[in-house]
């Protein structure tokens, strides 16, 4: 082992003792409870559960899912965050969703066809009911995907709809500005839920009230310690064999698995890549694990110095070391990255890509014409993990060019609150989609600033790729001109790429019928308890 991964364990080990900051919420519409005593709220968990397992014929009817951020707000469209897609999926239902191959597949639709290649024609399911007891009809996918239109966290989900026509109370016709590949796709982002228009007009408080037609209804959001609902009993595919879920919000990665052996909680949703083999071991858990398509990087701001030199940007990434990152960070859970699109999509290429190479890196930083003394800046992490990576960046970055880099740790909100606007200089991020093309869009497209778009990457020549790709629907024509548009964001190197971490989820050995696919969507109105 070389002196300087030793050093970098070594640093490692000592983060690892270091106990993460717990996530808050800076959302203050959330329903009562949010100053309510965490450690008794924790305590009436846990007892629930306790007497749940109990045996004596007791039935067990709850379930308590350990994770790691709390979601910044339990509207559908007010977000773009992984941790808020996790709920919507609990309270909402969408016209498409996704199946565990990641294809989109009908969910509140009955059938479709397509006339011609701008024109969808989707018939609708009948009965289906909303929280509320109101029927779900036509017009409310009408106003619920223009609502997707004119919501900035998520309109990149609704670009593909240029019109929604109400046909009759069970039919609606989307039609599309041009040949548009992602179509079904979008429609299955928690963007495009759909919801009552009657309340959409009367700009009903979504965060506080989130009303949809899925299987499970809000109840309770305690601020920073647990979001809870109860099973939907009118839901159109049959109401949950599991009538109550708490999700607990951890951020500390060893006391959700210190929970989950204690039977404190039933599911972790995040695991730390330095407890798998432990869990692995305990009999009564079960491990998940499946190769993922999250990518994650370090995302820096193309808007400012240093960052708009991109033989700069060339250099930290050359001087960052992937491999290091993967074993110390995720205990070798992970795939380190080379490319600035994730690689398992149809179009992932890494040619071009900047591999680890400090002498190279002293290269492009010669060519950059910058001075380390003026370049060091703030890395944003917002939990435990990241401030792992960010100590390996930052440890190579001084001992290969001499920048000063400092590790900003901060709750998920705060951390999306700033970067979506452009209000910091680096920070350790990702971006999770089903498709390439959903990848590339909320990724790179400029429709997407003030969005996903972190890095503000608004060059027109990039999004007319883009545009190309979302126009093409021939599987093979549109798969070489992703890889076209992935050798090009090679060079221009927008981002750090850092690694594609592996969906892995850990949970009672008892619970049937969980699963997640490689995009980490999971859907919990068909887990049970088994005997």
């Amino acid at each position: 082992m070389s002196k300087k991964l030793s050093r970098i364990l070594v640093l490692a080990l000592a983060l690892a003792l270091v106990v993460g900051v717990f996530a808050g919420c800076n959302n203050n519409n959330a329903n009562n409870g949010g100053d309510q005593n965490q450690d008794n709220n924790q305590s009436q968990d846990n007892n629930q559960n306790q007497d749940n397992n109990q045996g004596g014929g007791t039935v067990k009817d709850t379930l308590i899912v350990a994770t790691e951020n709390e979601t910044p707000s339990l509207t559908t469209v007010g977000h773009n965050a992984v941790a808020g897609d996790y709920m919507n999926k609990i309270t909402h239902n969408s016209l498409f969703r996704f199946d565990m191959d990641m294809n989109p597949v009908p969910d509140l639709v009955e059938s479709y066809e397509t006339p011609d290649e701008t024109t969808w024609v989707f018939k609708l399911k009948q009965g289906v009911k909303f929280h509320n007891g109101e029927e779900m009809k036509a017009e409310d996918v009408k106003a619920s995907l223009e609502l997707c239109k004119e919501s900035p966290e998520v309109r990149q989900y609704g670009q593909g709809v240029e019109s929604v026509e109400v046909v009759d109370d069970y039919t609606v016709k989307i039609t599309t500005p041009g040949p548009y590949a992602d179509l079904l796709g979008d429609l299955a982002h928690h963007g495009n839920a759909i919801l009552p228009a009657k309340l959409i007009a009367e700009g009903h408080d979504f965060n506080a009230d989130p009303i949809g037609t899925g299987p499970y209804k809000f109840v309770n959001w305690t601020l920073g310690d647990k979001i809870e609902f109860e099973a939907f009993a009118d839901y159109f595919d049959g109401e949950p064999a599991i009538k109550y879920m708490t999700w607990r919000i951890i951020p500390e990665a060893s006391s959700r698995t210190i929970a989950l052996e204690a039977g404190e909680v039933d599911v972790i949703i995040e695991i730390d890549g330095n407890d798998i083999d432990r869990l692995k071991s305990d009999s009564g858990i079960t491990v998940m694990e499946k190769e993922g398509t999250s990518h994650n990087f370090m995302m820096i701001n193309n808007e400012i110095h240093p960052f708009n030199n991109q033989d700069f940007r060339k250099a930290i990434t050359a001087a960052t070391d992937r491999e290091a990152i993967v074993q110390v960070a995720f205990n070798g859970f992970a795939s380190p990255s080379f490319s600035q699109l994730p690689m398992g999509f149809p179009g992932s290429s890494d040619e071009g890509g900047i591999t680890y190479d400090p002498e190279k890196a002293k290269e492009y930083f010669a060519a950059s014409g910058l001075n380390a003394a003026d370049c060091g800046f703030a890395i944003i992490c917002s939990n435990d993990v990241k401030v792992r990576a960010g100590q390996i960046v930052q440890d190579n970055l001084k001992q290969t060019l001499g920048i000063d880099v400092t590790i900003d740790q901060m709750d998920l909100a705060t951390y999306l609150d700033k970067c979506e606007v452009g209000d910091y200089q680096a920070a350790i991020g990702g971006y999770t989609s089903n498709t390439m093309l959903a990848q590339v869009k909320g990724v790179y497209h400029s429709a997407s600033i003030n969005a996903s778009n972190m890095t503000r990457t608004n060059l027109p020549e990039v999004d007319a790729m883009i545009d190309e790709a979302m126009a093409t629907t021939d599987p093979s024509e549109q798969a070489s001109k992703l890889q076209t548009l992935s050798k090009y964001m090679n060079e221009l190197n927008p981002l750090v790429p850092l690694y594609q971490n592996m969906v892995t989820r850990a949970y009672n050995s008892n619970l049937q019928g969980f699963e997640a696919n490689a995009g980490g969507t999971q859907y919990f109105d068909k887990v049970s308890w088994g005997n």
